[in-house]
């Protein structure tokens, strides 16, 4: 649609991103991947974007009052990335966020109009549960069921736009280690996944794109960098889970997403340098930024 087109970032000549960083796991400042934002931005995205032809705003979402809670933390700092992510698609920006944690991707869909917009999750786990189906209480790993209505919806609407996505625009990608309940929820749900197994697919990851097509026009991308191998990626938030997602296979899914919908906004997720081996995963989340740069590049 004429319109559609005006709205998204432009020609190549004309792309603008907006390189936001959330320094923060759940809230706190006071865990490993709340370092990864900074030290991504230290090592050098900026610049990675900007020799993609693309002119940069680099912004950084900051708690300001004292951590209390995670609940509350995560509510203060929720709420400072909707209005970034809202004052850079006003200004024709494309937001690329490096977060400390998944619990950002609610704020994100908060800071536009998500109404025609499906997700796109990469990660090793189903970030599934609720209140009542976790073992372990940890208010990250609700994140998908969040932003899909199952929980916390109410704690979501005081950041902003909170409408759900539907289950059936939902597509999890590089899944190998869900929890007995949410394996469960997963199965009786409407959600997309593609599980993988030793480093490969285990069903067709074009085909799942194909399907997400019929149904939304638009995605936010999020990527938790434990979706990835452990080989390429061994700082994360927790252990690493074997058997994941390859740079080439990641590269290729991203380059995917842009070619078949328009993305709207893209999360980088939970890089913990305290626990990468000889700058493994830096480097590789450098490699994940250049490609999205490049791709939002090409996108029409």
């Amino acid at each position: 649609m004429p319109g559609k087109c005006r709205d998204r970032i432009g020609s190549k000549k004309n792309t603008h991103i907006c390189l936001i960083q959330v320094p923060y796991t759940v809230g706190d400042e006071n865990q490993g991947s709340s370092k990864g934002p900074e030290r991504l931005v230290q090592a050098g995205a900026e610049k990675l974007v900007a020799a993609q032809g693309a002119s940069v705003a680099l912004e950084r979402v900051d708690r300001g009052d004292a951590f209390r809670d995670s609940g509350n933390a995560s509510l203060i700092v929720g709420k400072r990335l909707a209005s970034v992510v809202r004052r850079a698609v006003e200004a024709k920006q494309f937001p690329l966020i490096l977060a400390g944690s998944c619990d950002v991707s609610k704020s994100i869909l908060s800071g536009f109009d998500h109404a025609r917009c499906g997700v796109v999750w990469l990660d090793a786990h189903g970030d599934f549960n609720t209140p009542e189906t976790t073992a372990s209480g940890y208010f990250d790993g609700m994140s998908l069921a969040v932003i899909t209505g199952h929980c916390y919806q109410n704690y979501w609407a005081q950041i902003g736009n909170s409408a759900p996505i539907p289950e059936s625009a939902t597509l999890l990608l590089g899944v190998r280690d869900l929890d007995p309940c949410e394996e469960e929820g997963l199965a009786r749900s409407s959600i997309q996944m593609v599980r993988w197994h030793e480093g490969k697919p285990q069903s067709s990851v074009q085909a799942a794109f194909d399907n997400l097509a019929l149904r939304v026009p638009e995605i936010y991308l999020h990527i938790d960098m434990d979706c990835l191998d452990p080989k390429v990626a061994p700082g994360v938030i927790f252990n690493p889970v074997p058997g994941g997602i390859v740079l080439s296979d990641i590269e290729d899914a991203i380059r995917a997403a842009f070619a078949r919908f328009w993305v709207r906004a893209c999360a980088l997720a939970v890089f913990n340098p305290d626990r990468d081996r000889d700058d493994k995963t830096l480097r590789t989340g450098l490699r994940i930024i250049e490609v999205v740069a490049d791709a939002a590049r090409e996108m029409r």
